[in-house]
């Protein structure tokens, strides 16, 4: 969602939501129909799952700034051994965070890793890809290799499904008609 980390459309909403989950889980389109219009104009599952990351990654460095200027000046005086390591490990994910990179690409120890973790920064939960097929789009699907080989360099599974197969299914239909999350078998 382009400009979440503004807070534009949705953005605060949506935000606030993936911020107490426990992991991420994208749908990508990997489909080409001319009926299904796409925000962008085109298909592009990889320039679609980088917005996204550049989003998370924006809202992230925010969070950072906020807890960076709580703990700083304190830090920086020497009187609070618990600021200094809180901005330590800041310093240590900005740099990522700068570059769209997750927080969890950054090597910490579990001791770092506990002083991020109240600052629920969006990108050091596990994410994810759930690729959304065309009926014949499991086999020789240029888009589906595309998030594949992204999935690959990020360490995140994929999960090909197709939604309009899925929909058709007696049990889908049964399961969703009584809850609103949908469950597979």
């Amino acid at each position: 969602m382009a400009g979440a980390s503004k807070g534009e459309g949705l953005g605060n909403q949506f935000l606030a939501n993936i911020r107490e989950c426990d992991a991420i889980a994208h749908v990508v389109r990997c489909f080409e129909d001319p009926n299904v219009v796409h925000v962008a104009g085109k298909v592009d599952p990889v320039s679609d799952i980088e917005t996204i990351h550049t989003e998370l990654a924006l809202a992230d460095l925010a969070t950072l700034d906020r807890t960076y200027a709580r703990y700083a000046k304190v830090a920086k005086t020497g009187g609070d051994k618990e600021a200094q390591r809180i901005v330590a490990v800041l310093d240590k994910v900005r740099p990522a965070l700068d570059e769209a990179r997750p927080a969890r690409s950054v090597p910490l120890s579990k001791e770092e890793q506990a002083v991020l973790k109240p600052l629920f920064l969006m990108t050091s939960k596990p994410e994810m890809f759930i690729a959304n097929l065309a009926e014949h789009g499991f086999e020789n699907n240029p888009l589906l290799a595309q998030v594949e080989e992204y999935a690959k360099r990020h360490d995140s599974p994929v999960v090909p499904i197709c939604a309009a197969l899925e929909a058709r299914s007696p049990t889908f239909r049964t399961r969703t008609s009584r809850s609103f999350s949908p469950t597979w078998e």
